[in-house]
């Protein structure tokens, strides 16, 4: 059986952060991956949760808001890397990291470091109407971060 992975989905954007890491966490749910979302930014509405689950097969977005973590209360043992979505998240898991004593540039995998910037700038969710777009653009975006995903996953083990 292969090694069970885990990683960070962090986001400090207010005040829609908890949607974004929620979002991102629903999408990128795989069998052999433990996703965990972090945020100051704790709530997500109702509504985006239902367009989550409507637009991401198989997903539970419910599950992954109950479980955004704080990252004042995290280490840098909380994951095995972590994928930030705007530079003030990449910023306080790099912090994370400092303030834990380890390198943030020695990455466990195919990766140079343990903290990764999202190379798209991923807009706020909208405040009103249909939020189904964004979160269809999101899927598209974070693609091919399943396919490298799932190769560090095959490479480790």
């Amino acid at each position: 059986m292969h090694p069970i992975m885990t990683i960070a989905i962090i986001s400090e954007r207010k005040p829609r952060g908890g949607e974004i890491v929620v979002a991102a966490s629903t999408i990128l749910s795989m069998t052999y991956l433990i996703v965990k979302p972090v945020s100051t930014q704790n709530t997500c509405r109702e509504e985006f949760i239902i367009a989550c689950r409507a637009m991401i097969r198989n997903g539970t977005p419910k599950k992954y808001t109950a479980k955004i973590a704080d990252p004042a209360s995290l280490n840098a043992e909380y994951a095995d890397f972590w994928l930030a979505f705007d530079p003030k998240g990449e910023k306080l898991a790099r912090q994370i990291f400092r303030n834990s004593g380890k390198s943030v540039e020695k990455g466990k995998y195919d990766f140079p470091g343990m903290v990764h910037l999202f190379e798209n700038e991923v807009p706020d969710p909208p405040m009103d109407g249909d939020i189904k777009p964004w979160v269809g653009a999101l899927v598209s975006q974070l693609e091919p971060w399943k396919e490298r995903i799932k190769k560090m996953h095959l490479d480790r083990s």
